[in-house]
């Protein structure tokens, strides 16, 4: 499931591209303030699971030492729920899938809104 997860896990935003983007769609535009928060909190939270999946199979591998934050995260992950590692930084879900599928979905409504606006805001 760890591999599956990182396969679908999205890429992080490029933070340069994102803000010349927002400057030719309208940088100060209340709604496009709230894109860039809103990208730049997912963005943290990709960083994140990227790094939390890449060590859970280092570890798995024997790469690297299993610490107590990683076995929690394994733990949670085969029982179908959200590591604490993933919840601090991120919003409330039932369960790992869910939540999974909700930063899937919710990456994706960034994305398209910020590189496939076609109109300057006013």
């Amino acid at each position: 499931m760890v591999k599956e997860m990182q396969s679908k896990a999205p890429m992080p935003y490029d933070l340069f591209e994102v803000k010349e983007r927002l400057k030719y769609i309208g940088a100060l535009s209340s709604t496009n303030i709230f894109l860039r928060e809103e990208i730049d909190r997912i963005q943290r939270v990709i960083i994140l699971l990227r790094a939390t999946l890449k060590d859970l199979l280092l570890a798995i591998e024997g790469t690297i030492i299993m610490s107590g934050q990683l076995r929690d995260a394994l733990d949670k992950i085969f029982n179908a729920c959200v590591p604490a590692i993933w919840q601090r930084g991120s919003w409330a879900s039932l369960t790992v899938e869910i939540g999974f599928t909700g930063l899937l979905e919710r990456n994706e409504k960034f994305h398209t809104w910020c590189f496939n606006v076609r109109f300057i805001y006013s």
